[in-house]
């Protein structure tokens, strides 16, 4: 679709490497950020609440499971290796998604806790529809978005 896709991930560049490693990632467009500062400036939560204790967290494992969306974190499990970040809060860190267009966001999700990530599908539309909307609907062919099977 003519998207790119970026990682900042909390952690050092040595652990986003393991992460490209083991995922298959392409390391040009996966960035650490050890000390918080992308996070910190987009104002993602942290803490332990969010982390821990909402009901948004069960709920979203409920959905994953419901979905059958649970290969990916079941074939990574076993070779899991815990780890401590750079920052001692950045263990309670949650994430994100964002898509700019140029200089203006077009999607945005904050993550309010664990698990309760962006939903793909509609960051697909999104990029789908800006791509439309770019090339014209008649210039151009732009497939249907379709997520990644298994996550």
């Amino acid at each position: 679709m003519g998207v790119k896709l970026f990682l900042v991930s909390i952690g050092t560049v040595e652990r986003s490497r393991d992460f490209a490693k083991e995922t298959q990632f392409p390391t040009d467009l996966l960035f650490a950020d050890p000390a918080n500062a992308l996070y910190d400036a987009l104002g993602l939560v942290k803490g332990v609440g969010v982390t821990f204790l909402s009901i948004d967290t069960p709920l979203a494992i409920k959905k994953r499971i419901d979905e059958d969306r649970t290969g990916d974190l079941m074939e990574i499990m076993p070779r899991w290796k815990p780890w401590l970040p750079p920052k001692s809060d950045q263990g309670l860190q949650q994430g994100g998604m964002f898509m700019f267009e140029g200089d203006r966001t077009a999607f945005t999700h904050y993550d309010p806790s664990t698990s309760a990530h962006a939903d793909l599908q509609a960051l697909l539309s999104k990029a789908s529809a800006l791509t439309a909307a770019d090339c014209g609907t008649d210039a151009c062919e732009v497939p249907p978005p379709r997520p990644p099977q298994g996550r």
